[in-house]
């Protein structure tokens, strides 16, 4: 029985609190174990990687890459800025093929308003044919 009124005590708690539920914060690796790790470990990773830890790993990264290359800063931003501009053109391109989809769009459906209003006149000086006949 107490083993049970500790399971409810345990679960109220934690659905009154859910900041305690939380998963606790975990370590990111070092940049020297970020590089040592293979390829199939660090994609995964990455993936599960939210913003702020994403800063914090580009900038160890960046620290220990300067000891080597001291220009490396230089080198990210050129490449992060190549990034965003390749990233910007392949945007146009997709803006640019949905306006044509959009125009296309608009196109056929002023061709089916055209259409129904044809039918309609059509329909309409019919019926008023047919009522002057009687």
């Amino acid at each position: 029985m107490t083993s049970l009124r500790q399971n409810f005590f345990a679960i109220l708690f934690l659905i009154t609190f859910p900041s305690f539920a939380i998963e606790p914060d975990r370590k990111l690796p070092t940049a020297t174990e970020y590089l040592e790790m293979g390829l199939d470990q660090s994609l995964p990773f990455i993936e599960s990687l939210s913003k702020e830890e994403t800063k914090e790993l580009i900038t160890t990264l960046r620290q220990e890459a300067k000891q080597s290359y001291p220009k490396i800063d230089h080198f990210y931003f050129l490449i992060s800025h190549l990034e965003e501009v390749s990233a910007i053109e392949k945007e146009q391109a997709r803006l640019k093929s949905l306006l044509w989809v959009f125009g296309l769009a608009f196109i056929i459906f002023n061709g089916f308003l055209a259409f129904l209003l044809f039918r309609q006149r059509k329909a309409v000086s019919d019926i008023n044919h047919i009522l002057k006949s009687d």
